[in-house]
């Protein structure tokens, strides 16, 4: 994990960032930090498998995670996700260019909950959220 992220505050619902970018972790590190959300930032599927998998993160809602990534891409990490008998229903939103389309047909394969394009802004990520927790309250900017 990177240590661009702020301590976690057990109390708050956790999603796992997988990104190899840093200034798109960082940008989506900070807009769900805005928006509530323990964030547990990796830097690809690999390392944020072994955060979602490890236990020690109680309450992971969601993770969030872009399709290339070097050690394990996106759809690895979402095909760990879906067959793993605890996380198989976990909501699972992949970061994407548009350029990416072929991966999308697998991610749909696979149960992909959704996809936020790129370049990631606060409004892209709060309309996913909002899909994903209809009953959740957000902010409407970023502060």
């Amino acid at each position: 994990m990177s240590s661009d992220q702020p301590a976690a505050q057990p109390e708050l619902d956790t999603i796992i960032i997988a990104e190899d970018s840093p200034p798109n972790r960082k940008i989506l590190a900070h807009l769900l930090t805005k928006l509530g959300f323990n964030v547990v930032a990796c830097e690809n599927g690999e390392e944020a498998w072994k955060a979602l998998s490890g236990g020690e993160h109680p309450r992971v809602v969601a993770v969030i995670s872009d399709i290339m990534m070097p050690l394990m891409d996106g759809l690895a990490f979402l095909k760990n996700v879906r067959g793993h008998e605890t996380w198989s229903k976990l909501p699972f939103v992949l970061v994407t260019a548009v350029s990416e389309k072929e991966y999308i047909v697998q991610a749909k394969e696979l149960n992909v909950n959704g996809y936020i394009l790129k370049p990631v802004t606060f409004q892209r990520v709060t309309n996913k959220l909002q899909e994903l927790f209809p009953s959740r309250i957000f902010p409407k900017m970023a502060g």
